[in-house]
């Protein structure tokens, strides 16, 4: 860390630290600013440097003017645990100072950044000669305590999550494009080429600077100017300050990394020059380019740099790019095995403008993510909701649920067009998954070869592939169960997609469980059938969902259960006649395995930016028969409410 006198600072990071003195001692006037200045200390950090430690004494705070940093603490094993991310216009360390606390954890920074800092002394001298100060301050504790208990800490006192519904994860500034693999005959890189068709699109999103060795080279009329190491301080500083001053003009920032080349010593590994080196550690993305048709082994820039340099605490993100032709993606899991450093990954067809634009929205945080509810037969309405949201030109970029809301959702992972995927769901719906009742029924009351054979089926006439892996699809998918063994819901985003769309449709008593590892897993109904809160937390700029419940009490009109015999004698009269109304012993069992999630629903509907919820409750979960009456339903309930929205809310679910 180094201590910089105050002309590092630009214009714009003047600004910045103006809004941060008015969030931490409201309104002051130019007097109590010019008493304050010469107490501030201006601070660069390089990526991978320890601002502070956990249990430190709390005697400064900082601002945050450009650069991002991370909170993580540590328990007496020596086990650390990331707790969020601090980025520009932010403070880090306020409450330890203002409490007399020690640090509630480590701060470390994930690429150069310039801070602020501010010490417990000058502190005091500004509120000895300013007392009004102390009541803002007092306001400020009151908010953040309120704001800890509200949502979960992300680092103690120090820094608390900001990663709530209102505030998606935070979208990442400098992103570094980095190909794995170049082709020396092509004039452009495969780098270039990507943030050429991604950048007029992430400009509609925000102001956009694109940034590359060439670039640099011709703003400062210098050959070679961008690969300046810190050998050269005057002019690395200057380039530093350049593109600092450009990153606070611009929302993103796309850094361009240059091609790969061999080294000259003959030793065959590829060299990073100076100036990719300063793009991964100015990143707080790196997107990884890679060629799909290439063999998924790590590349030597990987085993050599990236597995080993401090940078690597920007999170990667496979790119992997495939030929426009290709139908479906294969063998992702591959590419994943050998980089534990990828967090992301997202398959792009070459010249796909709805793939880029998917991408952008992504990257940008204004994606929209689908979730549907499970509910039996009755799921087939979100089949109708799908079509009336591509018809109304509505995107999706990231789709999940339960049950048959997590069938549904994976078929629409595929990127086919509506008419084949209402086909190959009603040619699934024929297969009737209720029938094949167990002779013995120790584990369950049906076989599960049915729902097995009409699943496969479904995925493999979608993909051609009978055992796709959930990491194969176009768009980003997953499925959720409950855990017997362990008591709790799990999110599927990876491994054999039949394996867990089963896990995610095995209702307790009716289908048989799925064994995965040493765990049993059950229908996902029993702990969240309608999952909006986990599809808010995949950092998606809008929710949809789609739900199947209705608030429909069922009252009956005796007083007590009739005998076997009574109701026997019951079902041999006409329906119209019948004198008992009450559920079968499979809807029974099918109903109770919901009512936890019941409880969770109107919790789940506040994550929902639109709801959907088809009146299908004269249809029961086990009337797969009436495919194409409740895929009509589905879709007469999603015309009524998008005609309903307003021009302006329709304009930022297409953005």
């Amino acid at each position: 860390m180094r201590l910089t006198i105050e002309p590092l600072a630009n214009a714009h990071h003047k600004d910045q630290l103006l809004t941060n003195l008015h969030r931490i001692f409201g309104e002051f006037d130019t007097t109590m600013l010019a008493l304050l200045e010469p107490m501030l200390q201006w601070v660069e950090i390089s990526g991978g440097e320890v601002l502070f430690r956990q249990y430190e004494p709390g005697d400064c705070l900082y601002f945050v003017i450009s650069g991002r940093l991370q909170a993580y603490t540590t328990d007496e094993q020596g086990n650390h645990q990331v707790m969020g991310e601090i980025i520009r216009g932010e403070t880090v360390g306020e409450m330890a100072m203002f409490t007399g606390d020690p640090r509630s954890a480590t701060i470390i920074a994930l690429r150069d950044s310039v801070l602020v800092k501010l010490s417990q002394k000058a502190f005091e001298q500004i509120v000895a000669a300013y007392p009004t100060v102390s009541v803002n301050v007092t306001k400020l504790i009151i908010n953040r305590l309120r704001t800890s208990q509200e949502q979960p800490k992300a680092a103690g006192s120090d820094v608390t999550s900001r990663l709530t519904r209102s505030h998606p994860a935070k979208k990442p500034v400098n992103i570094c494009v980095l190909a794995l693999h170049d082709d020396p005959a092509d004039s452009i890189s495969p780098a270039t080429r990507l943030v050429s068709e991604l950048s007029p699109l992430l400009r509609q999103k925000g102001t956009t600077f694109v940034v590359s060795s060439a670039e640099v080279n011709e703003v400062f009329n210098q050959p070679d100017f961008a690969q300046v190491d810190k050998e050269n301080p005057v002019a690395y500083r200057q380039l530093s300050q350049w593109l600092d001053d450009q990153e606070s003009q611009h929302e993103f920032m796309l850094y361009i990394a240059d091609p790969l080349r061999a080294d000259q010593s003959g030793n065959g590994l590829p060299v990073l020059s100076e100036w990719t080196r300063r793009c991964l550690r100015q990143a707080d993305e790196i997107l990884l380019l890679a060629d799909a048709t290439q063999p998924p082994d790590l590349t030597l820039v990987e085993k050599h740099y990236l597995m080993n340099e401090p940078w690597t605490g920007a999170p990667h993100t496979l790119l992997l790019l495939h030929p426009p032709q290709t139908t479906h993606p294969r063998h992702t899991v591959h590419w994943l095995a050998p980089r534990p450093a990828v967090k992301r990954h997202y398959h792009l067809r070459s010249g796909l403008k709805r793939d880029m634009a998917r991408f952008a929205r992504i990257l940008s945080g204004t994606s929209v993510g689908l979730v549907l509810a499970g509910g039996g037969a009755k799921g087939f309405a979100h089949i109708g909701v799908l079509r009336a949201l591509q018809e109304w030109d509505i995107p999706v970029d990231v789709v999940g649920g339960t049950s048959v809301g997590g069938l549904v959702a994976a078929t629409f992972s595929f990127d086919e067009a509506i008419e084949p995927t209402t086909w190959h769901l009603r040619k699934a719906a024929h297969f009737n998954p209720t029938k094949d009742y167990n002779v013995l029924p120790f584990i369950s009351l049906i076989r599960g070869r049915r729902i097995e054979q009409m699943i496969q089926t479904c995925i493999s006439d979608f993909t051609g592939n009978p055992t796709p892996y959930i990491e194969d699809s176009w768009l980003t998918f997953f499925a959720l169960s409950s855990n017997y063994t362990r008591a709790r819901e799990e999110i599927h985003t990876r491994g054999p997609m039949l394996k867990y769309l089963l896990a995610t449709s095995a209702i307790p008593g009716v289908f048989p469980p799925v064994i995965d590892g040493d765990d049993l897993l059950v229908d996902g109904g029993s702990f969240n059938n309608f999952p909006a809160d986990v599809m808010s937390r995949f950092g998606v700029g809008k929710v949809i969902g789609v739900d199947l419940s209705i608030d429909k009490p069922r009252k009956l009109t005796m007083e007590q259960i009739p005998s076997p015999t009574s109701l026997l004698r019951d079902r041999f009269r006409a329906k119209r006649q019948r004198k008992y109304r009450l559920p079968s012993l499979l809807s029974l069992m099918l109903n109770a395995t919901l009512l936890y999630s019941s409880a969770r629903r109107n919790e789940n509907i506040q994550h929902t930016d639109l709801y959907f919820n088809p009146d299908v409750s004269r249809y029961g979960i086990m009337n797969w028969t009436s495919y194409d009456h409740i895929v009509q339903k589905g879709y007469e309930h999603a015309v009524e409410v998008l005609n309903g929205l307003h021009p302006d809310e329709l304009a930022r679910l297409r953005a």
